[in-house]
């Protein structure tokens, strides 16, 4: 008999608009691996740094300012005798070590994965079932603040923009595509409109249909 091939589920989210909570819900239904900081950990062991020194860069490119003082700071002669050279990563050996990472991780069986460019570096897959989660501006807020820690509507406005103008970036750079492209997915969801249970319900029955298709 022929093992049945592995499904994948890709979440693709707004912060704030509880992709990251449905992806949980997911794999916790499904029966699924839910992968989303082990992505980064495995990375940071290939690069032999920490989780902590590549928090900061996840799903965003560096400035060019940053990636010049980096550049500087390890070419200079003064700064190299007075201190340990820092560890430096470019985003491009960062996003490759995270994509073997995805990899390594994916080929252990079904999986629920949030984020990271999933959806293109797992472009391909034979069961790939890629899903965009975005929600309303005051959705986004009021989650921000209740699970985020934003302490007002104005720091939740300004996490949220920024984190959407890094994400974006991210994607375009690396994915050759913008993040908002509907035909990335396969399914695009209102979480604001929907709500958690319907949208949970929607994945499933899809990924079911997936399986059932094998």
């Amino acid at each position: 008999m022929t093992a049945e091939l592995p499904i994948q589920i890709t979440v693709s989210r707004q912060l704030g608009s509880g992709g990251s909570e449905l992806g949980q819900r997911l794999a916790c239904r499904l029966g699924f691996a839910y992968l989303d900081r082990q992505i980064l950990q495995r990375a940071a062991q290939e690069l032999g740094m920490s989780e902590v020194e590549l928090a900061h860069r996840e799903e965003r490119i560096q400035n060019f300012w940053v990636r010049t003082m980096e550049a500087f700071s390890t070419d200079c002669f003064e700064y190299t005798i007075s201190t340990p050279l820092p560890r430096v990563v470019t985003d491009d050996a960062l996003i490759e070590a995270e994509r073997r990472a995805l990899w390594r991780l994916t080929a252990g069986g079904s999986c629920v994965i949030v984020g990271r460019c999933d959806f293109h570096l797992l472009a391909g897959r034979a069961r790939l079932l890629k899903v965009f989660i975005h929600a309303s501006r005051p959705f986004r807020i009021a989650r921000m603040m209740k699970f985020y820690g934003a302490s007002s509507m104005a720091m939740a406005e300004e996490m949220i923009d920024s984190t959407d103008r890094d994400r974006e970036r991210y994607i375009e750079r690396y994915a050759g595509v913008s993040w908002y492209d509907a035909r990335n997915y396969h399914l695009s969801i209102d979480m604001s409109l929907l709500g958690f249970d319907m949208a949970e319900e929607i994945i499933v029955s899809l990924a079911n249909r997936i399986s059932e298709g094998n």
